[in-house]
């Protein structure tokens, strides 16, 4: 649930594109067939409408999550032209988080670091992640 929530907040791509294949009336507006359109992963997952609290860490969300909004959550694209490689990227980010979290103690380097995005084609940070590293005992 926590490496759920944390591609929640900060998915690796920030949007993905389709093209229409058929005309599209969302809110009163009409989108015609052959329109390039993006979803804003990032802002998607931000959002009230369909996560409480959305600016919040709260890996707990994931126990009780909604299925009915399956798109709303989509850090890996979603439908039929999703990632093929979703739960080996899962299943090597569980490994690895386990194997870092049973040796290591992961501390804010700087108690004061306030985390910069930048959102591009990939969302990365302006200032760095900084972490203090300590084995553990």
């Amino acid at each position: 649930m926590v490496i759920k929530e944390t591609l929640r907040l900060y998915p690796p791509v920030t949007f993905i594109g389709r093209k229409l294949t058929k005309d599209l009336e969302f809110k009163g507006t009409l989108y015609p067939k052959d329109l390039n359109i993006f979803l804003i992963i990032y802002y998607v997952q931000l959002t009230s409408e369909y996560f409480e609290e959305p600016e919040k860490f709260n890996p707990d969300r994931f126990a009780s999550y909604d299925k009915k909004m399956p798109y709303a959550y989509t850090p890996f694209s979603a439908g039929s032209r999703n990632c093929i490689g979703q739960k080996f990227a899962m299943l090597e980010m569980t490994s690895v988080l386990s194997k870092i979290v049973r040796n290591f103690e992961l501390l804010p380097a700087i108690p004061s670091h306030k985390l910069s995005l930048a959102a591009e084609i990939l969302l990365v940070s302006k200032t760095g992640i900084k972490i203090s590293i300590k084995n553990r005992t």
